[in-house]
């Protein structure tokens, strides 16, 4: 592992528009290789939105789709990591997160626990991932993917960090809720102490970015 200099990508996609969001994600991928980043982070299902519901199964796409081949060939310099709905093995449908680099897909991640409490009905909608582990990649190391509900979840980070993890990647959408008049939204500080005590628990760096 080396120093390395990562953008959060801060973006608002449109739900639904995968060719909006893609050329949104492209501009914010040479922003980033213009202030010297390394690596790029957008959040979850970051080209489709979040909210989906029956629009999954006209938007997902398989990992050799022609939207992720767009994205690899924008990571040939810089390292991108981005939310996508993914048409899986029996077309079941994924909500998955791809680790791009060198002009290539390195890993996909496809998130195992989807919650179905309060307004979220993600498994309605997507299949759940059953498979946890870390890859390699010569710009941050060792790394992980643990996409918003799986890092409440004290186990996915530890097996991330059991099988070598010194970097957790945690794409989210998580809504601001426990609106304060003094200190904000009360989720946001939920979920800087849920990333302090993984990133101390576990002994990895961990990179949020919603």
């Amino acid at each position: 592992m080396r120093d390395c200099r990562v953008a959060l990508a801060q973006i608002d996609p449109a739900l639904g528009d995968i060719r909006s969001n893609l050329d949104l994600h492209l501009r914010t991928i040479e922003s980033a290789r213009a202030a010297g980043a390394d690596i790029v982070v957008f959040p979850e299902l970051s080209l489709t939105g979040y909210v989906l519901r029956d629009q999954v199964a006209d938007l997902a796409e398989p990992l050799d789709g022609p939207t992720l081949a767009r994205l690899a060939d924008a990571a040939r310099d810089i390292d991108v990591v981005a939310g996508f709905a993914e048409d899986g093995p029996g077309h079941r449908y994924f909500n998955a997160s791809a680790y791009l680099a060198d002009g290539a897909i390195v890993h996909v991640h496809r998130k195992a626990y989807l919650p179905d409490y309060g307004l979220f009905e993600e498994g309605r909608d997507f299949a759940r991932g059953d498979v946890l582990r870390a890859f390699a990649t010569s710009t941050a190391g060792r790394c992980g993917i643990a996409t918003c509900e799986d890092l409440w979840h004290a186990t996915t980070a530890w097996i991330l960090a059991q099988d070598g993890a010194d970097v957790l990647f945690v794409p989210s959408s998580g809504p601001s809720r426990g609106a304060r008049d003094d200190s904000g939204p009360g989720s946001i500080e939920v979920w800087r102490e849920l990333l302090r005590m993984t990133a101390r628990f576990q002994t990895t760096y961990v990179v949020y970015v919603n």
